[in-house]
């Protein structure tokens, strides 16, 4: 997917780890996010995981695909800071 200048890539992921409320660790479904500088991947900036139940309350690619929209809004000046010096 691109949005504002990157290439975004959404898989799903089934071994994320997380620390529930009680403080022990569980492994949640949800997705791998992997940001790009363009289509050919060759440039990867950042990878981050959502998991469901913690950073979505679902397991569905448009939440996914929300998050890393979210998440590329809040670190896009570090994105292109990071391009920049490469």
């Amino acid at each position: 997917m691109r949005y504002k200048g990157f290439y975004i890539k959404i898989s799903p992921d089934i071994n994320i780890s997380r620390v529930d409320k009680n403080g022990r660790d569980v492994l949640c479904e949800g997705f791998l996010i992997q940001v790009f500088a363009d289509e050919t991947e060759r440039v990867e900036i950042d990878s981050f995981s959502a998991a469901v139940g913690f950073e979505i309350l679902e397991n569905s690619f448009a939440e996914a695909e929300q998050f890393a929209k979210d998440f590329v809004d809040c670190e896009g000046k570090e994105y292109i800071k990071r391009q920049l010096t490469r």
